[in-house]
């Protein structure tokens, strides 16, 4: 057997038992979420006793669909604003001339450096001082500022590559202004940018559960996550695990929907800005 050959099944080997052991702790926690209630058997015996009574009983006890239209609801205005936001300053930053872009662009780059965690009591009292406390405004206010950063670092970097000035300098000698250019030229062409940029900031801000269990306290408007807390046990009552399982794939289904769909602009967004930018 030649030796190129010899490595590649050795990579393939490796590969596949990283990729198993990646899996399993999905695995064990699939088979315990269709286990019935009261089996508390190891683990690791895989789907032995197949049982939906979990998943009936996490969904009543997360008020599913309410929680959903809290999730739902925080989720989209997030990346609606984040996008807006993102798309504008991206494109200003990526068309500005002499050291004012790269300035900007290591400006807001900086915001990766402190995590929003590590800010957290002074932006508490901020978002308490201006009366917006237990509303679904706290965490989204929090979710578009924390992602601003790397969002305006991939869409500036995703213009630079694949959006020719060209393009934009023909619109202006056609008489369209700067907001027509952007809105008809510049947006279309950079719609894998904002499909990644949805992915990679719309999957974190979906399973959050810092931010919402710090904002909203009350119980109409807790999120998918955060109703994970009604399965934790305490000293007189044990975690009810299997139910703790399910509610975690129930919680992670519409997300998983969402990424099925967008998953080749994902792909090509994050690969174009990396190789050309």
């Amino acid at each position: 057997m030649r030796k190129s050959v010899r490595k590649e099944i050795i990579i393939t080997i490796c590969l596949a038992l990283f990729f198993l052991l990646f899996l399993s702790p999905i695995i064990i926690a699939l088979s315990g979420s269709f286990r019935p209630l009261k089996d508390s058997s190891s683990y690791l015996n895989l789907f032995q006793n197949f049982s939906l009574e979990s998943y009936g009983l996490a969904f009543d006890k997360m008020n599913y669909f309410r929680s959903l239209k809290n999730s739902v609801l925080i989720t989209f205005i997030s990346a609606v604003l984040l996008l807006l936001f993102t798309s504008m300053a991206g494109y200003a930053i990526a068309r500005l001339r002499g050291k004012l872009g790269p300035f900007f662009q290591i400006f807001f780059l900086a915001g990766m450096i402190v995590s929003a965690q590590m800010s957290i009591i002074p932006m508490y009292r901020i978002v308490n001082g201006i009366g917006i406390g237990n509303t679904i405004a706290a965490p989204i206010a929090l979710y578009v500022t924390s992602a601003l950063p790397f969002s305006i670092f991939l869409y500036t970097n995703f213009i630079k590559s694949s959006v020719p000035y060209a393009l934009e300098e023909a619109a202006t000698i056609d008489g369209a202004g700067t907001l027509r250019t952007f809105g008809q030229i510049v947006i279309p062409l950079t719609k894998p940018a904002l499909t990644s940029i949805i992915i990679t900031q719309g999957v974190p801000i979906w399973n959050d559960f810092f931010f919402s269990m710090l904002f909203l306290s009350a119980p109409e408007k807790k999120t998918l996550p955060l109703t994970m807390l009604n399965f934790i046990g305490d000293m007189e009552n044990a975690t009810q695990w299997n139910m703790l399982f399910a509610a975690c794939f129930l919680s992670a289904i519409p997300i998983l929907i969402i990424y099925i769909f967008l998953q080749r602009y994902f792909v090509s967004g994050l690969t174009v800005g990396a190789v050309k930018g």
